[in-house]
């Protein structure tokens, strides 16, 4: 439960840390980059990959979220997840089609 007096959070009710979950899966990401980087790869691969990982881990921590920022669908889909699938559609079809370019 978050206490601080000058939090605009509800006192006494718990609450997801959502800024560490996010600053930790950033962390993974970038390792994860980091590791296949030298790895045979196509001109943009690594902004690719990190774009499709950055969105689906964004549209799961937005689940936890509890802040008024706006939602697409009501108390479902929040703007940042709606943002988050086609960035990642977009990544995921840029990814297939330029390794199947590479394989032809």
């Amino acid at each position: 439960t978050f206490t601080h007096p000058e939090s605009l959070a509800p006192r006494g009710v718990p609450i997801h840390p959502t800024q560490l979950y996010e600053s930790a899966a950033n962390f993974a990401i970038f390792l994860f980059v980091m590791a296949i980087r030298k790895k045979d790869r196509f001109r943009g691969k690594l902004f690719w990959i990190y774009l499709l990982s950055y969105s689906v881990m964004r549209f799961f921590v937005e689940f936890y979220r509890d802040d008024p920022r706006g939602w697409v669908i009501p108390n479902t889909l929040s703007t940042a997840q709606a943002i988050g699938i086609p960035a990642a559609i977009l990544a995921l079809c840029m990814l297939l089609k330029k390794t199947a370019k590479r394989k032809s």
